[in-house]
């Protein structure tokens, strides 16, 4: 049980750094949008030239959107999940057994 516990708790916190890490890129991205707008337009229209400001900006919306409910159902949710998980086991008496006695 103990061993377990041990992988479940890895598991945790390369979860938990995986959502920070994926909140860090989506305040870089978002960052870059507000104080650099302009000039990152400018860079991935010529890759795009015949793309409108307003389809860019549509596109960078939905993407940051995507991201951040992409880390919170694969990280954050899980994270915190295995967090209660753990927290409910060590609440338990050691003795304790998972069927309930008749």
């Amino acid at each position: 049980m103990n061993s377990s516990n041990e992988t479940l708790e890895t598991i945790s916190q390369i979860l938990s750094r995986c959502t920070v890490m994926g909140f860090i890129l989506l305040f870089w991205w978002w960052g870059a949008l507000v104080l650099g707008g302009d000039f990152v337009y400018e860079v991935h229209s010529k890759f795009a030239p015949s793309m409108p400001e307003s389809q860019f900006e549509l596109i960078n919306y939905i993407g940051i959107i995507t991201t951040k409910m992409v880390i919170m159902l694969l990280f954050l949710i899980p994270c915190i999940a295995i967090k209660l998980t753990l927290r409910k086991r060590r609440a338990q008496p050691a003795n304790a057994t998972t069927a309930p006695e008749s």
